[in-house]
């Protein structure tokens, strides 16, 4: 007859007692404090630039500036010549006596019939004919008042002055030169001003540059051109926003030129020594765990594996800056289990420091 052993005594034979925890070699994360450089490319433009156009038609009597002339605010551009304004100027203060008189000869005529009505010596329809006449005329005054000073506002524009302290950028007219003060095309200006005592530094920003500058950030400039040269530049302005097309940010440097040494237009770039972002570490690169395009580092808390999310920085050899908000001092584990998941027991040893 056969036997059979019964099924539970057999596995309760092969069980262990109990199972030990998984031991891992764990580092301590360390914060960075090594300031990082970024470099990105930048250009000069003018703090301040103008494109100078005519409001008065006729023609160029005199150019007083050229290309790269330096020019204060106020002072005389070119002059225009335009004879037919001034004969508008003497038809319209004509037209102005002309209507005075009239007016004057009306309000008279007007007040005696204000003062026959009340002698009803003339009829209240009558009288009020002759005070409208008056008015009317003397509207008529006002209006050519008003035409001349269009007119003598239209001479004054017939001297082209500087708005602000410049340099002559480009010039488009010659002496001669007729010009038209009401242009169709943006093409029509005649001179162009810029201001470079002070240049702007224009750089794009990646994301990572953009979140870290402010107003008053320091940057280091440089020029291919001016080897060994840099210039120290503050950032005056941001757009705050990032370009759907570049995916970078308009940044805008103010620098110092007052000899004029740099021009407007120049291409370089700009050096930024900035501190670590909050949240920055440095850790072995073996501890970089890669799932699903992500990259993480399994930290232990409380005797278990938690996987926290991170941000790659540089790599710097033998360690990487790793940047994240779910790091608070947990160590990390050293070469993790590919087959390591959220919640495993582990035993977290230290790993010993290396011997010089």
């Amino acid at each position: 007859m056969k036997r059979f052993i019964p099924l539970p005594l057999f596995i309760a034979c092969v069980t262990p007692a109990f199972a030990d925890k998984v031991q891992v070699k764990v580092v301590t994360p360390a914060a960075a404090t090594a300031p990082r450089a970024f470099e990105v490319p930048a250009r000069t433009e003018p703090a301040e630039s103008a494109t100078i156009f005519s409001r008065a038609t006729g023609v160029i009597r005199e150019r007083k500036v050229d290309i790269g002339d330096r020019v204060k605010a106020g002072d005389v551009l070119a002059v225009i010549d335009a004879p037919e304004i001034a004969l508008q100027i003497e038809a319209a203060q004509a037209a102005i006596d002309q209507a005075t008189a009239k007016a004057k000869v009306a309000r008279t005529v007007a007040d005696r019939a204000e003062g026959l009505l009340r002698e009803k010596a003339v009829s209240k329809e009558s009288s009020e004919q002759q005070s409208a006449t008056a008015e009317e005329l003397e509207a008529s005054v006002r209006a050519s008042k008003a035409e001349l000073g269009r007119l003598k506002e239209l001479q004054g524009f017939m001297i082209i002055r500087a708005p602000f302290d410049a340099t002559i950028a480009a010039r488009k007219i010659d002496r001669g030169d007729h010009v038209n003060g009401d242009p169709s095309s943006a093409d029509a200006w005649l001179f162009q001003l810029y201001r470079i005592n002070e240049l702007r530094v224009v750089v794009q920003a990646a994301p990572d540059l953009a979140l870290r500058v402010a107003e008053g950030t320091e940057g280091k400039v440089g020029f291919p051109e001016l080897p060994g040269q840099r210039f120290t530049a503050k950032v005056t302005r941001t757009s705050r926003a990032l370009e759907t097309t570049s995916g970078t940010m308009r940044v805008e440097l103010m620098l110092k030129n007052e000899d004029r040494t740099l021009p407007s237009g120049l291409t370089g770039s700009v050096t930024f020594d900035l501190a670590p972002a909050p949240g920055t570490f440095l850790v072995p690169n073996n501890t970089l765990l890669v799932r699903g395009g992500r990259t993480y580092v399994a930290a232990v808390q409380d005797g278990k594996v938690k996987l926290v999310e991170v941000a790659q920085g540089r790599n710097l050899g033998e360690q990487v800056e790793i940047t994240s908000a779910g790091l608070t001092g947990q160590p990390v584990i050293v070469s993790p289990n590919a087959l390591m998941r959220e919640g495993d027991e582990v035993e977290a040893v230290p790993l010993p420091p290396k011997k010089n």
